[in-house]
């Protein structure tokens, strides 16, 4: 080894003086270049390590919104996004912006050599950066981490952290993240939501020259829009299909073909499909106080996969009701927790695009004859020997309820089943409640006490007044639809009411006791028995929720403007109203069984996925319900003219008393 090193040494000193300086030199420059290099490398590679790849979903300066499941719903800012997976998106649009932004992609560990030395010898002729040569994955990480302005140092930041995203990430991962972050124009941020914008469509429905169009305008979406420049879009589209055709996409013929379409679009900014679910996340946002940033992000009690269903649901629903009211006729559904008041599903109407207003969380309606169970929750509760007391069955006096004026006979319009016939004698409350009786209703409301019943329902949490009058009973006070399921969760639990409703995760909370135990009890049985009734088992039988032993309760208003259906198990609450924004009958011959108890069945079977947390109603409860009646009767013609009551004991106030034939004929 000595000798060869010192062969070596001699054949060096065999070069000319000058030779050997030369060579020295070179190799000192080289060495102080490599190391030079390393330290660049070292640094920058340090630099693009203390970055969070979980930057990659949301932007620097945005909350983004996961459901429940983690999948991303949207940002807390006015920013529209709307996640979707590759798998959603049309090939043409991968293709078209591969040709346009990355060709070579595929191939390249993150930073294109080839790219970058044209764009360097570009910058070097013009004396400045006009090119910066970024491939699909810097651009990614430009926005992803917020790298601005242009120069050098910048520019290494971005190789780096694009080849560190090379790294962690797949090729289709990145393409994932690129298509979902990339900023379309006109507040739309992803392809989703971009689709929606421009085209009014899903994603996966955007043909060659609409995905054309969106990768065209890529580089400059506000200088290119379709909707304010349309020939300069036109011009970037067409630019496009050329590239599409030159790396093979497409063949020239199908390029020219698609050139000569017009720029087609139907502008809508507002067609995202997690509307009402990211509107209900943003208010609540801004309610707590908090500003898009900080934090980075926050993880919904609400499942994206329910959303896109309740859509699909209300919308088939509400056509099967009406076709003709394809519009005005609206609906909404919310789900609780009954112990932690978590919504876990919500959907504020037919249509957000055409009706933004969110009738679930904000939504003000009279419940009708739905609001007789926590009536007679809160009866019982105040006053607990009524629960073996009798009512009279027959008609009362209008001027005692004052229901849609001051004359006439209170009418029986909330049963579902065949019209009620009053028997003249007595029933039991619990039977009162199952068959919907209001008559029976407003004398047990006078018999505990207007105020006192009053009072004790409006410790469910109801921030609307209730009405003075008898009718309050009867739910004809406006009250909101998501006071109406959290007050119902206390039926559930024993008395008690859930937390808060909330779409956020929170602490849990011990609610309220607004019910006596015993009160709750029973109200909840007598609904488990009337589950069983006639009109309620076609949607139950459909959904596989027949013999689940779950509580329920459907109500009308007197005009048949409002629908409504409750219904529940141990673990959840499903409230499903259908009406009108105005005072306009759903239909003549409208229901609680009819309107809005199929659509509650379709989601009750949805959101428990035939996992319902039911209940046993008591040993002869059912039984019970049917008390014998008698009544002597005096018809006319078959209208009743006199009804007299046998018992002479029962609650509540004297019988209304008809104009019999005699006084007629006075």
């Amino acid at each position: 080894m000595i000798a060869l090193l010192t062969q070596l040494r001699n054949r060096w000193h065999l070069f000319p003086r000058w030779l050997r300086f030369v060579a020295g030199f070179s190799a000192l420059v080289g060495w102080i270049g490599l190391i030079a290099f390393g330290l660049v490398w070292s640094h920058y590679a340090s630099i693009a390590s203390t970055h969070d790849m979980a930057a990659l979903t949301h932007d620097q300066h945005e909350t983004l919104f996961v459901d429940a499941k983690g999948e991303p719903v949207g940002s807390a800012g006015e920013i529209e996004r709307e996640w979707v997976a590759l798998s959603d998106v049309p090939p043409p649009f991968v293709q078209a912006i591969i040709a346009t932004e990355d060709a070579r992609f595929y191939s390249h560990p993150g930073f294109d050599i080839i790219g970058l030395s044209r764009a360097a010898l570009k910058n070097f002729t013009s004396h400045g950066i006009r090119q910066g040569g970024s491939t699909i994955t810097q651009q990614l990480a430009r926005n992803a981490f917020g790298l601005q302005g242009r120069s050098y140092e910048r520019k290494l930041k971005e190789i780096f952290l694009a080849m560190r995203i090379e790294r962690e990430c797949s090729k289709d991962q990145i393409l994932t993240h690129y298509v979902n972050r990339i900023y379309l124009g006109h507040g739309c941020s992803g392809v989703g939501a971009a689709a929606r914008c421009y085209f009014g469509k899903d994603v996966q429905d955007i043909t060659l020259v609409e995905a054309a169009t969106l990768a065209g305008i890529i580089k400059a979406p506000v200088a290119f829009s379709p909707v304010t420049r349309p020939a300069l879009a036109k011009e970037k589209r067409d630019l496009t299909l050329k590239r599409m055709a030159e790396t093979g996409a497409i063949t020239d013929e199908v390029a020219m073909a698609a050139s000569a379409e017009p720029v087609s679009i139907r502008y809508d900014k507002t067609r995202v499909r997690t509307g009402y679910m990211l509107a209900a996340a943003r208010s609540e946002f801004r309610r707590m106080g908090l500003k898009p940033g900080s934090p980075t992000q926050m993880a919904m009690t609400l499942r994206l996969d329910w959303q896109r269903r309740l859509d699909k649901l209300m919308r088939e629903h509400l056509a099967s009701i009406s076709a003709s009211d394809t519009k005005a006729l609206q609906g909404a559904v919310i789900v609780l927790d009954n112990r932690s008041g978590a919504i876990l599903a919500l959907q504020g109407g037919r249509d957000f695009v055409a009706s933004p207003f969110n009738r679930a969380l904000d939504g003000i309606r009279p419940p009708g004859t739905a609001f007789l169970p926590l009536v007679y929750a809160a009866a019982v509760t105040v006053k607990p020997d009524v629960i073996d007391a009798r009512l009279l069955d027959g008609p009362l006096d209008n001027r005692q309820a004052m229901i849609g004026g001051l004359i006439g006979t209170l009418g029986e319009w909330g049963a579902d089943g065949e019209p009620v016939a009053y028997t003249g004698g007595t029933i039991t409350p619990m039977q009162a409640l199952v068959e919907s009786r209001t008559a029976a209703t407003v004398r047990l409301g006078y018999e505990v006490g207007l105020e006192p019943l009053r009072s004790a329902i409006m410790r469910c949490g109801f921030t609307t007044p209730l009405r003075s009058e008898a009718a309050f009973t009867l739910g004809q006070s406006h009250v909101r639809l998501i006071e109406v399921a959290r007050a119902f969760t206390a039926i559930a639990n024993d008395g008690r009411l859930c937390s808060t409703p909330h779409l956020f995760p929170a602490p849990a909370v011990h609610g309220d006791e607004i019910f006596a135990p015993a009160a709750a009890s029973n109200v909840r049985e007598t609904l488990i028995s009337g589950m069983t009734r006639p009109e309620y088992r076609k949607p139950m039988i459909e959904h596989g929720l027949a013999e689940k032993s779950i509580a329920g309760f459907g109500g009308i208003t007197y005009d048949r403007s409002d629908a409504w259906f409750i219904g529940f198990d141990r673990a959840l609450t499903c409230l499903v109203w259908i009406g009108h924004d105005k005072d306009i009958p759903i239909s003549p011959q409208a229901t609680a069984a009819t309107a809005a108890l199929p659509l509650w069945a379709a989601v009750f079977s949805m959101v428990t996925d035939g996992q319902t947390k039911g209940w046993g109603a008591k040993d002869g409860l059912a039984s019970a319900l049917a008390v014998p009646l008698r009544a002597t009767i005096v018809e006319d013609e078959a209208r009743v003219l006199a009804i007299h009551p046998v018992s002479k004991v029962v609650l509540g106030i004297d019988p209304y008393q008809a104009i019999t034939s005699a006084d007629e004929a006075k």
